[in-house]
């Protein structure tokens, strides 16, 4: 079956069974202050489809960038564009006062809170929790390391009861979500991204109880807090800031002593000298934060997390990998020990403030290395092949977004080899061409086209307002910088190359980049970066589906194809302060994919030998787990292919010597050789090309299909510009 035929076809996941973790934990520098690392330099109602503009959101002092537009949808493409999608906001588990005030995520690592029955898991890292109507469960997972995923097991370690309550999503920020439960208990639960304690505020006492699946072995009040130990072999911490305590009334279950008001925190207590560290963090609850990039040095940007904080002194916060080995002058809690979790170890951080710089590696719309003379004759010939093929007949082309995408980039790509080249004439064609063939996008007049709904405030195609499984999700808002980012880097190559019809139809083309890469609060049309988790450093691709694993993302080339494209429009559209933010982030969302995708490539033994031991590359991320396959199939080609295309000047940042050069003889030249079709075996022996030229135009010399969204010139001006560095 051909590559087109294959590719993102979405999958039913499977539920992990509950087994016994392998033991698998890296031992802790005893520094309590996180080094000075600099990063690696590898390193009105909206349900209405309305046409009049919704209240506009006060701009926030955290905004990233200026916005790209804040033109309403609907006056740049007419209202005969609305669209109201069939599934709706539940304003049982929303607040319809939070929907109308700013635009709801779609993609947000808590998006399981606000779907369906609002009863699946979210992840903050290390714990896992469930914010159910009448309980918040909380969970330490174990680890369940297998060959072909990594999973983290649920079991209900605590249940704070919440008798007859009714709970609400009422705030959100960047790196926590606000439950309220109302009813004969009010209750407030901030959700904070790596707090090391799972909390909620009790705003009117009551007596307190909880329950959990373990048996309580031991109970003890000596340190003016609850210590309790099950049978599992655990140890938590129960606090309680008017400082009632915990006394055992079951078996598996714990009561007040008297009334509790106030902050109640639970931890897991990893070795003995945790319990006075944690206890010393008591009164600073983290419920909140913020996140501010600054780009005025072109060779560095540094990001700053600010943890907003309930009460007094420095909360606990953990850190994942890609955090330790960049953070700045962070104390870290060694008396605490850390916590496992599917993505490696987290050390806890004692603080109100993070800090951190991403190298910028030098990129633009040509190659790392400049084209040699020696290639251009050959380039010329793949060129005017490439160019003088590409259909004129837009019926011809691909109805849903992500496919014609792909066609559309790939247009784009050929006309900017073509200029490079110094061939004006195929240029020309090939640039006419993706013009021709974005119109009607553009327009509305495609038989599938863009339609701006109104219910979540994105842009989504006609047929997946209604249908769930249409273009892959697309209208419950699956893999939108995905499909956008095609669109945008072709948009980008056409601002260079015809800047004038970009102009004519900016605001149109805005809407793509907006929908995907919002970075500014006064654009009130779109959240706020849909995909991107600034904790996690890298995108989601799930929309509005909940899953067991909470979110995930597939192809981390592809979101780093989005925000390249993102970055290269504003940039050939003069927006210069948002082009160093996006290249801030695309940077980021290199660097994670190579922490935790690539295997080896940024941080050694990560992860289990059981999942290490035959491969070098994840295929799925989710919030809990990760796996060795992908939505469309489990050849090892698949795998590995959707990590690596498209192929452009950005796969420089996720391509490096070192890694092909380990991983090349151990899996990806047999990978290659094994390939059932030759577009899979052009992507994987593209990535050869950062270690021998020659020997790679070699391998792919006789290859005639190509990927969707690649072309024969395009294989070959990589391998001719692609870097070495490692």
């Amino acid at each position: 079956m051909p590559l087109s035929e294959r590719i993102r076809k979405l999958a039913e996941r499977f539920n992990i069974p509950h087994h016994t973790p392998e033991q698998h934990l890296p031992s802790v520098a005893s520094s309590a202050v996180l080094p000075a690392v600099p990063p690696r330099p590898e390193v009105t109602s909206a349900r209405c489809a309305q046409t009049a503009e919704p209240p506009a959101c006060a701009s926030s002092a955290n905004d990233l960038a200026p916005p790209w537009s804040t033109t309403y949808p609907l006056q740049a493409i007419g209202s005969s564009r609305a669209g109201v999608n069939s599934y709706k906001i539940n304003y049982e588990l929303l607040s319809k006062t939070l929907a109308q005030a700013r635009p709801v995520p779609t993609n947000a690592w808590w998006q399981n809170l606000a779907l369906e029955n609002g009863d699946q898991p979210v992840v903050t890292a290390p714990y896992m929790i469930k914010c159910l109507h009448d309980s918040m469960v909380i969970c330490m997972p174990t680890v369940l390391n297998e060959n072909k995923f990594i999973a983290s097991v649920w079991h209900d370690d605590w249940k704070v009861h919440l008798p007859g309550c009714h709970r609400q999503i009422v705030d959100y920020d960047e790196l926590s979500v606000t439950v309220k439960y109302s009813g004969p208990v009010q209750a407030t639960v901030p959700l904070v991204k790596g707090a090391a304690f799972a909390t909620i505020i009790i705003d009117s006492p009551l007596e307190l109880k909880l329950s959990t699946i373990h048996a309580i072995t031991n109970v003890d009040v000596s340190l003016g807090a609850t210590v309790v130990q099950l049978n599992n072999d655990t140890t938590w911490l129960i606090i309680c800031e008017n400082g009632t305590l915990m006394q055992q009334s079951g078996v598996s279950d714990l009561s007040s002593t008297g009334n509790v008001q106030g902050a109640v925190r639970l931890a897991l207590v990893t070795k003995h000298s945790a319990t006075s560290a944690l206890l010393s963090a008591k009164d600073a609850v983290p419920v909140g934060g913020s996140v501010s990039i600054n780009t005025e040095n072109e060779e560095t940007a540094e990001f700053t997390i600010n943890w907003k904080v309930r009460g007094s002194g420095d909360p606990l916060l953990c850190a994942l990998p890609h955090h330790q080995y960049s953070l700045i002058d962070a104390l870290r809690e060694d008396a605490i020990g850390g916590y496992w979790t599917y993505k490696g170890f987290m050390q806890v951080i004692r603080g109100r403030q993070w800090r951190w710089y991403e190298n910028i590696e030098p990129l633009g719309f040509a190659g790392a290395v400049p084209l040699a003379c020696e290639h251009k004759e050959k380039l010329q010939e793949l060129v005017a092949v490439d160019a003088q093929s590409l259909p004129e007949d837009t019926a011809s082309l691909p109805q849903d977004p992500y496919f014609f995408g792909k066609a559309l980039a790939r247009a784009a790509r050929i006309a900017l080899i073509a200029d490079e080249i110094g061939d004006a004439c195929n240029r020309d064609l090939a640039i006419s061409r993706a013009i021709e063939w974005f119109m009607p996008w553009i327009n509305g007049t495609n038989p599938n086209p863009l339609i701006y709904d109104t219910e979540w405030r994105g842009i989504v195609s006609k047929a997946g307002l209604n249908d769930p499984h249409a273009d892959f999700g697309q209208g419950r808002y699956n893999d939108h910088h995905f499909h956008y980012g095609y669109f945008i880097y072709a948009a980008a190559v056409i601002a260079k190359l015809n800047p004038q019809w970009v102009a004519e139809h900016q605001e149109s083309i805005d809407l793509l980049v907006r929908d995907y890469c919002n970075l500014n609060s006064s654009d009130s049309s779109f959240p706020l970066f849909r995909c991107f988790d600034m904790y996690e450093g890298s995108s989601w691709a799930a929309g509005l589906f909940p899953f067991a694993d909470s979110r995930n993302q597939e192809s981390t080339s592809e979101a780093i194809n989005a925000y390249y494209g993102a970055y290269l429009y504003a940039q050939a559209t003069n927006r210069l302060e948002i082009a160093r933010v996006v290249r801030a982030m695309l940077q980021l969302e290199a660097r994670t994919a190579r922490t935790y995708w690539h295997l080896d490539d940024l941080i050694p033994d990560l992860y289990s030998s059981v999942y290490s031991c035959d491969k070098a590359i994840v295929g799925i991320m989710w919030s809990s787990k990760l796996d060795y396959t992908t939505f469309f199939g489990a050849n090892p080609e698949f795998i590995y292919g959707i990590q690596l295309l498209p192929y452009t000047p950005a796969s420089s940042l996720l391509i490096k010597s070192r890694w092909i050069k380990e991983i090349w003889p151990k899996y990806l030249q047999t990978v290659a050789d094994e390939s059932q079709t030759e577009p899979w075996r052009e992507i994987i022996d593209l990535a050869y090309g950062v270690i021998d030229k020659s020997k790679t135009l070699e391998r792919i010399g006789h290859i005639t299909n190509h990927d969707d969204g690649n072309s024969a010139s395009n294989s070959y001006y990589w391998v001719a510009t692609c870097s070495s560095l490692q």
